[in-house]
């Protein structure tokens, strides 16, 4: 059994997730834990509010009051709770907010016993919801997010600019969610302004679909960019404009590419301590990377291709693509014959003789006399 340091102490610590809420109570004697107790809310105050009562309601059934409460965060009337409890308990009762050391390490093993007691009522696994709460907890948000959205942008040198969006629905992926974007709003490099056209333009297709509540219909509890300051500032307005609440948060890495911390329009929070919370946003930020790579990598082979059918006379990028979406790969169109390219929509016998003849000469420098 754990230790506490102090004799008789009771921990308190509340776990939330989606609209459900578990308080966990840690009861030490003589230095050792002896009992545990636990209670499942569906609906709650402020949480320094719900703190205050929930002390009061435990108490109020007769348990025995020890020298010290401690709790994970603070609480509503707490000089009030204080003497209410010293009185109930005939002698002076301490209520602790611990900041650092064992009492704290006991309120963090607190909280995530309340976690996994919630997420076992949820049918969900304790890691997942213990790190949403965290997350909560680290970014002050007013519940603990079901939908979160993340983006990345990902070009060659401002050429074939797109951008990902993946999805996570209670802390893990949601990938019938994810959606590609092409950059269209204009030519090069900028990513700033790559992250509001993309912002601007789910936006706007949740406005058309936000009847369906699915896919696009659906608003996220929180948006991750993959950036710094800059990306939250060129977004924010945005989401603003629509008339929108939704956080707003940048995910900076550091020189070697690992998560380092989080930016908000008021800066930047460290989150290398909040051990859960560090470990989803470093999933997330490496899931949204990962897929906005292979969607550049995708369309910039697809643009090379598309290059390379366009060097032949009579084929622009429409008839590139009709062969592309015909073929497959350039390899297949090296090796069809005349007929099979007439074939490809839009591809004449003229146009077709023309891709047959360039590529013989790649061959055998013999073009192909009709």
């Amino acid at each position: 059994m754990a230790g506490s340091g102090v004799k008789e102490q009771d921990v308190f610590a509340i776990a939330q997730a989606e609209d459900k809420f578990c308080v966990s109570v840690l009861r030490f004697f003589d230095g050792r834990l002896r009992d545990n107790e636990w209670f499942l809310f569906d609906e709650m105050n402020s949480l320094p509010e719900t703190r205050s009562e929930l002390i009061t309601r435990f108490y109020s059934m007769g348990r025995n009051v020890p020298k010290r409460v401690t709790v994970d965060g603070e609480v509503s009337d707490e000089e009030v709770l204080s003497q209410w409890l010293s009185e109930l308990a005939g002698r002076k009762v301490e209520i602790n907010i611990p900041q650092r050391g064992r009492q704290l390490e006991l309120v963090t093993m607190c909280r995530n016993n309340a976690s996994q007691k919630l997420a076992l009522s949820m049918g969900r696994s304790g890691k997942t919801t213990a790190a949403l709460d965290e997350l909560t907890r680290l970014l002050n948000l007013p519940k603990a997010p079901v939908f979160i959205e993340s983006y990345d942008i990902s070009h060659t040198a401002g050429s074939d600019n797109v951008a990902g969006m993946v999805v996570f629905k209670n802390g893990l992926p949601y990938k019938k969610n994810y959606r590609r974007f092409s950059i269209k709003g204009f030519d090069g490099q900028d990513d700033y302004a790559s992250m509001a056209e993309v912002i601007s333009r789910r936006l706007n297709r949740y406005m058309e679909e936000k009847e369906t509540e699915e896919g696009f219909g659906i608003l996220p509890d929180l948006i991750l960019l993959d950036g710094g300051i800059g990306q939250v500032n060129a977004v924010l307005p945005i989401v603003r404009a629509f008339g929108l609440d939704i956080p707003v948060y940048g995910m900076v890495k550091d020189n070697k590419h690992r998560t380092r911390a989080i930016a908000h329009d008021g800066g930047e929070i460290a989150i290398n301590s909040k051990r859960q919370a560090f470990t989803l946003i470093s999933t997330i930020q490496e899931e949204v990377h990962r897929y906005s790579v292979a969607y550049h990598h995708s369309k910039h082979k697809k643009s090379m291709l598309n290059t390379t059918l366009t060097k032949i006379e009579g084929i622009g990028e429409k008839k590139s693509k009709a062969l592309l979406k015909h073929f497959k790969t350039i390899s297949a169109i090296k090796q069809a014959s005349i007929d099979e390219l007439c074939k490809a929509e839009g591809i004449n016998r003229s146009t077709a003789e023309k891709v047959y003849n360039y590529f013989r000469k790649d061959i055998d420098n013999t073009p192909l006399k009709m």
